[in-house]
């Protein structure tokens, strides 16, 4: 299964209280949380990050189902339980 993550500086820190050196950083430590949670429940999925304003998130392919919604609810509660947990600013 391939795991697409679409985000920007605007959807990561809409304050736009980093640098874009520093912003560059947080990006790459969400990323590599992103993966490591993500993994822990889909073990076998491909996982890219696209620099991206489109509001449709999180895209699914390949996920052996005709309806992959409930693969992308539970990944948008992974997501957001990182992003709330907040490791990753600087």
């Amino acid at each position: 299964m391939k795991i697409t993550i679409r985000h920007d500086q605007n959807s990561i820190d809409p304050s736009a209280t980093y640098t874009e050196e520093q912003f560059a950083q947080v990006k790459d430590s969400l990323e590599r949380e992103y993966t490591k949670a993500l993994l822990a429940e889909y073990p076998d999925a491909d996982i890219e990050f696209e620099e991206s304003t489109d509001t449709n998130a999180i895209v699914i392919k390949n996920s052996g189902l005709d309806d992959p919604s409930e693969i992308e609810d539970n990944i948008q509660r992974i997501t957001e339980t990182v992003f709330e947990t907040g490791l990753f600013w600087l």
